[in-house]
């Protein structure tokens, strides 16, 4: 069967879609590991209900029993190529997060499927609005970046680059004719300088996705402050440091203003050139990765579309 054009009008402003609901083989999954590996009584009675995630290869699923809850990632079914291993390395990443002080404890395993188990996390992810409003928590946020960034890498990770990120999606983006050519050009474009003005780049350890709802908003408890942690650590590896703070920069929609969290960060001279030559890639990487998923995707790519060319038109 030949490709076929995707790209087509929407008139509505995009929302973010939500998942379809888990398999109800997941739902059991979920339940056996939190009441066999955790607690060591299968007898256990659970509640399960899933969150609505968007986009993603995992479902998430929350279990609840009498005296505690539980978060559950597992391959949605049927599960894809290489899934339980993107699973279970997604599970040794967070780990190693929570060993940091910045991510939430793994609990137990699944070696067969990959999925894994977390503790429950008392408070909220974040929206961009409540980023900026009230502003203070832009210096905790990007205090929780410093440090990640700082952090100890574990031998096993990998070097994460966006550049080929943005050249992978781009091929099946074209495969698809789910862009437009003079789209698909502009980005190659952008890839190609993006690569020769950070090319000198150091390699630290980066989150990669950071973005507000990888952020996690704990209430303060008595005699404390509001605490931030880190969730989704499937693609934390060593990276460009600066990447991270662009992609959060095109997440808050502050690309015309991308200083105001360089200068939070006490960002040199070079690391400020780097955050300006990321910004048009961020914004390609995820109009692309819109591209890619179609359908009700298809009016936040069309959105991100306008905002790229704003910046480098």
């Amino acid at each position: 069967m030949e490709n076929t054009q995707l790209i087509e009008t929407a008139q509505q402003p995009f929302s973010w879609p939500s998942s379809q609901p888990p398999h109800p083989m997941n739902f059991t999954l979920a339940s056996r590991m939190c009441t066999i590996f955790i607690l060591k009584d299968p007898s256990i009675k659970t509640t399960v209900t899933h969150f609505n995630n968007g986009f993603s290869p995992n479902d998430v699923i929350q279990v609840t029993t009498q005296q505690n809850k539980y978060i559950v990632k597992i391959p949605r079914q049927p599960p894809p190529p290489n899934a339980a291993a993107t699973c279970k390395a997604e599970a040794m990443r967070t780990a190693w997060a929570a060993r940091c002080g910045f991510g939430p404890k793994v609990l137990c395993i699944d070696p067969e499927s990959g999925g894994f188990a977390m503790e429950h996390l008392r408070g909220q992810t974040l929206t961009a609005a409540a980023m900026m409003q009230p502003q203070r928590l832009l210096p905790q946020i990007v205090q929780l970046l410093l440090r990640i960034h700082t952090a100890p890498p574990a031998k096993w990770m990998w070097r994460y680059d966006p550049m080929n990120s943005v050249s992978t999606m781009l091929e099946g983006v074209k495969h698809r004719l789910a862009m437009a050519p003079t789209e698909v050009r502009l980005i190659e474009d952008i890839v190609s300088r993006t690569k020769e003005m950070v090319k000198d780049h150091p390699w630290v350890l980066c989150h990669n996705d950071f973005h507000c709802h990888d952020i996690f908003l704990q209430p303060a408890a008595a005699g404390t402050r509001e605490h931030l942690m880190a969730i989704d650590f499937e693609e934390c590896d060593l990276g460009d440091p600066m990447w991270d703070l662009a992609y959060l920069i095109v997440n808050l929609e502050l690309e015309h203003h991308p200083y105001r969290l360089a200068d939070l960060y006490g960002a040199t001279l070079y690391e400020r050139l780097r955050v300006g030559a990321y910004i048009p890639l961020a914004l390609a990487y995820c109009a692309t990765w819109a591209a890619l998923r179609g359908g009700p995707w298809f009016q936040h790519r069309k959105e991100l579309m306008e905002r790229l060319k704003k910046v480098v038109l």
